[in-house]
């Protein structure tokens, strides 16, 4: 028996072991590792992603790869930021249908001969940002000889890696997009004459000193379509040294002679000027050449001098007669001190009929007034978007360039500019390669965390964005030698603006394909165009298919006239303006769907015309922002013409209640109300809310950065911050507290029973004494008033009925009720009721003789209530025996009343004068009581009289 009993006590010891175990492993996200290694193991994230199973390993301080939690069917592998070190042999052998692999930013050393081993489906390696070299023991050529089937390769940024990588592309048959680090002389050599199928190379340049004409020797036979060459850091010309031929040492004119079958060419803060770099595309000219990026191109600011960047910021038609030949379709130059296009440039015969997208963001075309790019626009026939920016105002004198070559280090051109927005309709092939090619693809794949439930609104905010990303620029030209440069007729026509002074009209004809226009942070200084107007030619072929106009952060004062003709506008940006209009001037945008009126500079706008009037006219209104504008009222029936509006930005303003009106706007998606002066919502104002919420499903409230109270008075509010799913920040937000500190609303919610007894502990806890108090009292005087109800009904009767009638015995059907014990019968018949009935000839009822059939009890009460003296021979046979006794008693003092106050008689024996209930003592008098020492003797005379007195009224 006790082996019986010590084997099952150890199989329930085995149990509560292994659940135990799988209790504390299942829930989290770690696995031990390997009995010879003590360290906890973290596991990757694995999901699916459009039937794509995707394993995120990224950020888990890994040193070596273990895939032990990686299922084996995995296609997507992300190793982003970890430790790794050296990547070993047979690493991801048994991930045979892996089809994407990232290994950025992991402190990769050396990858062995077979890490590869398997991955005869992989068509996608990112190796970036590593610490991979030429040496020998860094990596292998045939480590790639695997990779059968790869066609995109990320592995720039690391030490320098060319001849090593060159040797590998023997192996690399189906590699199209190839991103890597350029050597300090750039050189494409033979070695990628293996790459057959290669259309599309990024060079990251921060190492190259120099590119000659052989540069790109290696591409003369390639079908290369795209190059991009990024960040030229230590690739600096001095303008005042500067020596032809040393120069084409550093950047050969004929640098890109071998690129045949190149049609698209981005080059990205290489800083040799812009005269220098347009010299570079002459190889170009007839070529199949249709894009040209150019960022960052004038000469660094260390070598700057006032002369040299003023001629350099101007591009004559002599220093543009490569560019003007190109046939291109996409042109973007930015953020290279432009402030001067001669007229002529980019109107050439080649851009005239082909181009498309022009973008001069970033540039300083407005400081001088010197405009002639915005009218000669209208003569590119073809022209679907042209941008012409400025940096923001707002920070241009605090930048320093050396900065912005740190920032240009790591540049995306898909993302990093808003100027390339213009390539969003481009072909595939055509968007940058590193981007679209891998991190496009692979960061779609990554769950979405909700760090910010305002992301939902960014999106939008992005698509309509009002302004560039601003990157300042010092004031440089005022410093500048205006003889210096030759061609005066330059400053002769920026003398002599090109629209009149006084009231009128404009007359602007545009390209019939014009669809979106940028002009931002452009007209600075005076610009008080007084009384006048713009007529947009309105014809099927021109102004009627705009649909885009940014017109942001310029300095027009005044314009009292109108803007007519751009009938299909959708989008409207009048940002950052100083301007004052005349009320009508927002009447002629019938089809707008957008306006964004946002930090409007004169503070006086929206006052001069109310908001109501400005969209009035805007039936098909679906997106209005007037972020930043301190405003803190709006129209009641804001809205009442704009029911299809579904945004509405009203951030860092000054509300401080609840602005609109919920039922004008049925199809509000997004209400944007963060950084006001909203301290709570009505519950009028929350129940609305909540009620659209339940019929627009997508709503969605924005209240962060409000200065929101925690106080018990909007204990309410609160709760519906908590437990409301349209709110950002999931209904966390600061308050301050009662006590005037800042917390958050989520936090207090988390002790809502401790927050709701210090709101109203103290005033409940008074209550309760109150109540207390009162039951008390009331308990007593219910104790007190059962006691002594017949004196106080008697009491109240004498006080507040003074007019009641005394009752007399002819009111009554009986004159004496007796009340006596069966054993007493012998002295109420032979003694008392001789008395009564003979001697003071009274009618009375004595239960042995009047009682008839029935119920006794009743019979008697019956009796007692028609008598009108009610005489009771207390003796201890009574007291003790008689059963009815007790209830007789009560009902005769209880049978007092005002109206006949002295009803009730006592003959009591006088042994039990003591033991009378202290009921009937509280209702009689003294002379009420007639003492009786022996009831076998005749009433004496005393007695008799007693008797006789209580009963006098009867007579």
């Amino acid at each position: 028996m006790f082996v019986g009993q010590s084997s099952f006590f150890l199989v329930i010891v085995s149990w509560m072991v292994f659940i135990t175990m799988h209790a504390a492993i299942i829930p989290s996200n770690f696995t031990t590792m390997s009995s010879n290694q003590s360290v906890v193991f973290r596991c990757c994230s694995v999901f699916t992603v459009n039937e794509t199973l995707v394993a995120n390993c990224s950020n888990l301080n890994w040193t070596f790869v273990d895939l032990r939690c990686v299922p084996v069917t995995t296609e997507v592998l992300l190793l982003d930021r970890n430790n790794l070190t050296t990547l070993t042999n047979g690493s991801f052998q048994t991930l045979t249908s892996l089809l994407q692999l990232s290994i950025q930013s992991s402190n990769v050393h050396r990858i062995e001969i077979d890490t590869f081993l398997g991955l005869s489906l992989l068509q996608n390696l990112n190796l970036e940002n590593n610490e991979l070299s030429d040496m020998d023991s860094s990596f292998n050529p045939q480590t790639f000889r695997h990779l059968t089937n790869l066609s995109q390769l990320f592995i720039g940024n690391n030490q320098n890696i060319s001849k090593s990588l060159g040797d590998a592309f023997i192996y690399l048959h189906n590699l199209s997009i190839l991103s890597m680090d350029g050597s300090a002389t750039l050189h494409v050599g033979s070695e990628f004459s293996h790459l057959t199928q290669l259309n599309n190379l990024t060079l990251n340049c921060s190492k190259v000193r120099s590119v000659t004409n052989e540069s790109f020797v290696g591409l003369w036979s390639s079908k290369l379509t795209i190059l991009n060459l990024i960040g030229f850091n230590k690739l600096t010309y001095d303008p005042d040294d500067f020596d032809r031929a040393t120069s084409q040492k550093q950047f050969s004119d004929d640098a890109f002679q071998n690129l045949n079958s190149l049609e698209v060419l981005r080059i990205i803060n290489c800083r040799i000027g812009n005269k220098n770099m347009a010299r570079k595309i002459k190889h170009f000219i007839n070529s199949s050449l249709h894009t040209l990026y150019l960022e960052a191109t004038h000469y660094k600011r260390g070598f700057y001098t006032p002369n040299s960047t003023l001629e350099d910021g101007v591009l004559f038609k002599s220093t543009a007669k490569y560019l003007s030949q190109l046939t291109l379709t996409h042109v973007s130059w930015i953020d290279s001190n432009i402030f001067a296009i001669e007229p002529g440039v980019i109107t050439s015969s080649r851009w005239r009929h082909n181009l498309r997208f022009a973008d001069f963001s970033k540039n300083l075309m407005g400081w001088l007034g010197w405009r002639f790019p915005l009218l000669e626009a209208s003569r590119l026939e073809k022209l679907e978007e042209l941008t012409i920016t400025a940096p923001s105002p707002e920070s241009e004198v605090s930048y320093f360039y050396d900065g912005l070559d740190f920032y240009k280090r790591d540049f995306q051109p898909s993302s990093t500019t808003h100027s390339m927005n213009t390539y969003n309709t481009l072909d595939t092939k055509v968007k940058n390669s590193r981007y679209n090619a891998y991190n496009l693809t692979v960061s779609q794949m990554l769950p979405k965390v909700e760090n910010n439930d305002s992301e939902k609104i960014k999106s939008l905010k992005n698509e309509v964005a009002s302004a560039l990303e601003s990157i300042p620029l010092s004031p440089i030209t005022s410093y500048a030698e205006l003889d210096s440069i030759s061609e005066q007729s330059l400053f002769e026509l920026s003398d002599n603006p090109p629209y009149p002074v006084d009231s009128g009209t404009w007359t602007v004809r545009m390209s019939h394909s014009l669809r979106i226009i940028k002009i931002m942070y452009m007209l600075h200084g005076d610009n008080n165009v007084g009384n006048q107007s713009v007529q947009f030619i309105q014809t099927p072929r021109e102004a009627a298919n705009v649909t885009h106009f940014y017109f942001v952060g310029n300095s027009v004062f005044r314009g009292t006239g109108r803007l007519m003709g751009l009938t299909n506008l959708q989008l409207f940006d009048l940002s950052k303006n100083s301007l004052t209009v005349a009320p009508y001037f927002f009447d002629d945008f019938p089809s707008l769907r957008y306006l964004i009126l946002q930090s409007m500079k004169n503070e006086d706008f929206f006052q001069l015309i109310s908001i109501y009037r400005i969209i009035q006219n805007m039936p098909e209104l679906r997106y209005l922002d007037l972020t930043d504008n301190k405003l803190n009222f709006l129209p009641p029936n804001l809205f009442s013409r704009n029911s299809h509006i579904t945004h509405v930005i009203l951030a860092k303003n000054r509300f401080s209640s609840f602005p609109i009106t919920m039922d004008l706007v049925p199809n509000l998606k997004t209400l944007d109300l963060s950084g006001n002066a909203i301290i709570y919502l009505t519950e009028e104002e929350t129940s609305s809310l909540t009620k659209h919420s339940e019929n627009v499903r997508d709503f969605y409230l924005l209240l962060a950065e409000n200065n929101i109270a925690c106080v018990c008075s909007q204990i309410k509010f609160l709760l519906w911050l908590n437990i409301s799913t349209f709110l950002d920040n999931k209904g966390a937000y600061s308050c301050t507290s009662q006590d005037g500190q800042l917390i958050l609303t989520n936090v207090l919610w988390q002790d809502v029973l401790g927050f709701y007894r210090q709101c109203y502990g103290y005033n409940y806890f008074m209550i309760s004494i109150v109540l207390l108090l009162v039951m008390s009292f009331i308990f007593l005087m219910a104790y007190l008033v059962h006691r002594f109800r017949t004196a106080i009904e008697a009491y109240l009767v004498r006080i507040f009925i003074k007019a009641v009638r005394q009752m007399k015995s002819s009111d009554y059907k009986t004159h004496v009720f007796i009340g006596y014990a069966d054993e007493d019968v012998g002295f109420v018949r032979h003694i008392l009721l001789r008395y009564l009935e003979e001697d003071l000839k009274v009618s009375t009822f004595v239960h042995h003789r009047d009682l008839g059939p029935g119920y006794t009890d009743q019979q008697m009460f019956e009796s007692m209530s028609d008598s009108w003296r009610i005489l009771l021979v207390i003796t201890q046979r009574f007291l003790n025996n008689y059963d009815l006794s007790d209830i007789i008693m009560k009902y005769a003092s209880h049978s007092m009343s005002p109206a006949n106050e002295k009803r009730l008689v006592l003959l009591v024996q006088e042994t039990q004068l003591y033991n009378i209930p202290g009921y009937l003592y509280d209702v009689l008098e003294d002379s009420r009581i007639i003492v009786i020492s022996d009831l076998s003797a005749h009433l004496s005379y005393v007695q008799r009289q007693a008797i006789k007195q209580c009963l006098r009224d009867i007579q």
